[in-house]
């Protein structure tokens, strides 16, 4: 299991990209919360609500589900990291890989 996290504007924006992903099983369980978010962007200091959004799912859907967080995107350069757990309870692993395909 690994999870997938990026940032979004809203709450809109974080449950209709977790939807679709639920949807077409590339996740087993996605959540979001609302961060505050300072970076430096194109030689300006930004301040500014934003929310994380982390995806579960299976090490073998890595690259599909990049890609699909990359097209439905609305930032410029999103910020796409991956978490791999050092502990998973295996009956939470389990589940998470065998919802996904």
């Amino acid at each position: 299991m690994i999870i997938i996290q990026t940032t979004v504007g809203d709450d809109k924006n974080a449950k209709e990209l977790i939807n679709l992903l639920l949807e077409t099983n590339k996740i087993a369980c996605g959540t979001f919360h609302t961060i505050q978010s300072s970076y430096k962007w194109k030689d300006e200091i930004i301040n500014e609500p934003e929310v994380e959004v982390s995806m579960y799912t299976s090490e073998a859907l890595l690259r599909e589900v990049v890609d699909i967080v990359k097209q439905r995107h609305h930032y410029e350069l999103p910020k796409i990291t991956v978490l791999e757990p050092v502990y998973t309870l295996p009956e939470y692993d389990e589940w998470v890989n065998s919802s996904t395909t």
